[in-house]
């Protein structure tokens, strides 16, 4: 599961770079984004599907198909009481499995752990430098 946890570090750095070259494009006035820390798992990981195509979250599973289903099983059952993702659909599974990397990658975070604490304050620029930076050094530290 290690290597999937690593595609979605990417994933979250990709994302990051994307707000940031937006914010690049289109500077705000304040030194605020209008993103809020409680919100940055869902633009990081459910904004968007994480994969699209059955062929192609089957290969991404690969050997860790049935780790992730039952990771999808027990976040679930711990979360709503009961299991409601299609896992019989390699998307559904593949997509629920980034989604719930993504919150362990967060929870890690020694900056969002840190920053994010204040959970309905608007990050700053700098703030979200700090967690892209600390994601690429934790992606190229493995």
């Amino acid at each position: 599961m290690q290597n999937l946890k690593n595609d979605c570090i990417y994933h979250a750095i990709e994302k990051i770079e994307e707000i940031q070259e937006e914010l690049f494009n289109f500077p705000c006035t304040s030194n605020y984004l209008n993103y809020y820390w409680a919100d940055l798992h869902h633009y990081l990981f459910n904004e968007d599907y994480f994969l699209i195509g059955y062929y192609k979250c089957k290969q991404w599973l690969g050997d860790n198909l049935l780790s992730a289903i039952n990771v999808i099983k027990d976040y679930e059952l711990f979360n709503f009481g009961e299991v409601s993702s299609d896992l019989s659909s390699s998307e559904d599974i593949a997509n629920m499995t980034a989604y719930i990397l993504g919150e362990e990658i967060l929870s890690e975070s020694k900056i969002f752990n840190c920053l994010g604490g204040r959970l309905y304050e608007k990050i700053r620029p700098f703030e979200l430098d700090l967690i892209k930076r600390e994601l690429r050094f934790k992606y190229l530290n493995g």
